[in-house]
């Protein structure tokens, strides 16, 4: 008796779920840019795709896909892609902003009006009125040291001038002429002789003597 209250309320249960879902799978594919109830001027960052690259889109319109909030000094990938189930918005009057297939696979900034979403399907995307466009520079960040920590790393100048060896100066060739000057004038020459010093000390002896013979020959007169 109780299967049939329980039937009835597990169908209202999975209606409300498939209208609430359907609803938050909507709000979830326009990149969160604002409520749903709610429309406004936005700067939205995305892929510019065809509409049918994008489930919900149409083949003869231009759709912003993978959509963010802008606007972004630049991006890291000069192309984008985008699967059928990405997030998208329909883009009306594209030519106010002069867009072209030219600009189809790359990031762009887009200004303009973002309507409201009344409709239940999760496949209808919501529609930017286009005001502005640009495309987005492209800035490839560049690796850093951490992204090979397997490379040498080059030596230090400091380190690399200390292991070398120092040259040994040479010897100073100034001073051996001073040196070589005073040693002349330290050893003088021997120029002199002792003979003449030998046979003077024997004329003063020889003189003595007859000095003193002729001393006592006086006394003993």
């Amino acid at each position: 008796m109780t299967i049939q209250p329980v039937y009835g309320a597990s169908v209202v249960v999975l209606v409300f779920s498939v209208v609430t879902g359907g609803a938050a799978y909507a709000q979830r594919r326009d990149g969160s840019l604002l409520p749903q109830e709610q429309s406004g001027q936005v700067t939205a960052v995305g892929c510019l795709v065809r509409g049918d690259a994008v489930r919900g889109g149409q083949k003869d319109k231009y759709a912003l896909a993978r959509p963010r909030k802008g606007p972004v000094a630049s991006v890291p990938e000069g192309t984008c892609t985008a699967d059928p189930a990405a997030d998208a918005l329909m883009l009306d009057n594209p030519e106010k902003g002069n867009i072209s297939d030219a600009m189809l696979g790359r990031w762009v900034e887009i200004g303009g009006r973002l309507e409201k979403e009344t409709s239940k399907d999760p496949d209808d995307l919501r529609e930017l009125d286009v005001a502005s466009f640009k495309p987005v520079p492209v800035v490839v960040p560049q690796r850093t040291a951490a992204a090979a920590p397997n490379l040498p790393r080059p030596a230090p100048p400091a380190a690399a001038a200390a292991a070398a060896p120092r040259p040994t100066p040479p010897a100073p060739q100034a001073s051996a002429a001073p040196a070589a000057q005073s040693t002349e004038v330290r050893s003088l020459p021997k120029t002199a002789s002792l003979v003449p010093a030998i046979g003077f000390s024997g004329l003063l002896l020889l003189t003595l003597g007859l000095v003193l013979r002729s001393f006592r020959l006086r006394q003993q007169s």
